[in-house]
């Protein structure tokens, strides 16, 4: 089977072979981004939170000072993200609404990450079919988990964690502290990697290296960070409060748990509406809420710590980057829908057997959650309906069930040794 050469890090462009895989993933992906963006049935979901964006990027435009003259949870990373699509409608003469170029803007930041997944591929020196079903994987993504891929900015962070997964396979972990770091200031989730790049350093040149990259982090950090910090304090403050806080969310696994113990043993639950989202409240969800922060912690250290003993393959480098990210996911106790989009371009990345598994499972997860998502999510949460409460709790468990998977030792890499078993996916 033909497999593409691993490429010359110094060469800016991608191998012959991987364009047209490139090419197809990034079809599908446009393709699915105007089935969600333009069949009827969708159309009055893709406004979500898009409207607090529209409303911030306007302050942003007039000048106004995030943080200190308005109050917003958004980490400063997202700003940009928010203003955007306010001077792209300037800019093509005020046609189409804020909503309309703020997908636009999504659509960006998705064919971005297929290029960043493409060179991902070509540092592995993935099969062509491998190549083409990653990528037509990813790009599918938003048509399987519909109108909330489109009315989020978690591609934006997902573009910046996948170029840094890029970086780590490309043997340059600094540069993917860089990515990871700037990621983090988008959203919290892509410091998740940093760990790994720091092993990476560790291996390439000891604790100086290390100590290089966390600078990278710090620098990176407090440039993006530290204007803001220092003309509003107090509004950063109150943003990194309010998420640390944050109570139970209803579609978590711990929240998963007590909805069981609700339909089996008619155990009451108390939803209240905090913090942007539906959470529920009382002793039982306080004391899940704590023990999903222990298990995230957990489930963290062994993804690090497993892939520290390793024999730290490129293969299982990705794979221990979406088990990461999968981690967080399935163990924090808010787990919003559009959390899903940050596996998007990571999970089809994996390799081998294991890499087979865990897409056809993401495809899965993707596919049940737009069942209630976002069309049935008020009927879930103000009267957890049994059917849709038992489909939340098999999500739930099924991304239990893909980490399980990426964490697994594979079969000392059969899939990795092998070559023509390596190229299945």
């Amino acid at each position: 089977m033909l497999r593409i050469r691993s490429s010359n890090s110094r060469s800016p462009f991608l191998p012959a072979e991987l364009r047209g895989p490139l090419l197809a993933g990034a079809a599908v992906f446009v393709a699915s981004w105007l089935f969600v963006s333009f069949v009827p049935v969708f159309s009055e979901w893709l406004y979500g939170d898009v409207r607090f964006y529209e409303t911030w990027g306007s302050y942003l435009a007039n000048r106004q000072v995030p943080y200190r003259d308005f109050r917003i949870e958004y980490p400063p990373g997202a700003l940009a993200t928010f203003m955007a699509p306010v001077y792209l409608r300037k800019l093509f003469g005020y046609h189409g609404s804020y909503y309309f170029w703020f997908r636009v803007e999504i659509l960006a930041f998705g064919l971005l990450a297929s290029y960043a997944m493409a060179w991902a591929l070509a540092f592995l020196g993935a099969s062509r079919r491998r190549a083409y079903a990653s990528l037509c994987v990813a790009g599918i993504g938003p048509a399987l988990l519909g109108p909330i891929a489109l009315a989020r900015y978690d591609y934006w962070p997902a573009l910046l964690t996948v170029a840094a997964v890029a970086a780590l396979v490309a043997r340059r972990p600094a540069v993917a502290c860089g990515f990871a770091a700037a990621g983090a200031v988008a959203k919290i989730f892509p410091i998740l990697l940093v760990p790994l790049a720091l092993i990476e350093l560790w291996r390439q040149g000891g604790a100086r290296a290390v100590a290089r990259g966390a600078g990278v982090v710090v620098a990176v950090i407090g440039a993006l960070v530290g204007p803001l910090a220092a003309i509003a304090p107090d509004g950063i403050t109150w943003a990194l409060h309010r998420q640390l806080v944050r109570p139970l969310q209803v579609e978590s696994l711990g929240a998963a748990v007590l909805a069981a113990a609700h339909e089996l043993a008619n155990v009451r639950l108390h939803v209240v509406k905090s913090a942007g989202s539906d959470n529920l409240i009382g002793s039982g969800p306080h004391l899940a809420s704590t023990l999903s922060g222990i298990a995230t912690l957990v489930a963290l250290v062994a993804v690090y710590v497993g892939y520290a003993r390793s024999a730290r393959t490129r293969e299982q480098l990705v794979a221990a980057c979406a088990a990461a990210v999968t981690a967080y996911i399935c163990f924090s106790k808010v787990f919003s829908p559009q959390y899903l989009v940050w596996l998007i371009p990571l999970v089809p990345l994996v390799g081998g057997r294991r890499g087979v598994r865990a897409s056809a499972l993401l495809v899965v997860i993707l596919g049940i959650t737009q069942i209630w998502e976002p069309y049935r999510y008020f009927q879930y949460y103000t009267t957890f309906t049994p059917w849709l409460t038992w489909l939340v709790i098999a999500r739930d468990l099924l991304v239990l069930v893909l980490l399980g998977v990426l964490v697994r030792p594979s079969e000392r890499n059969a899939d990795e040794l092998d070559p023509v078993r390596a190229a299945v996916v």
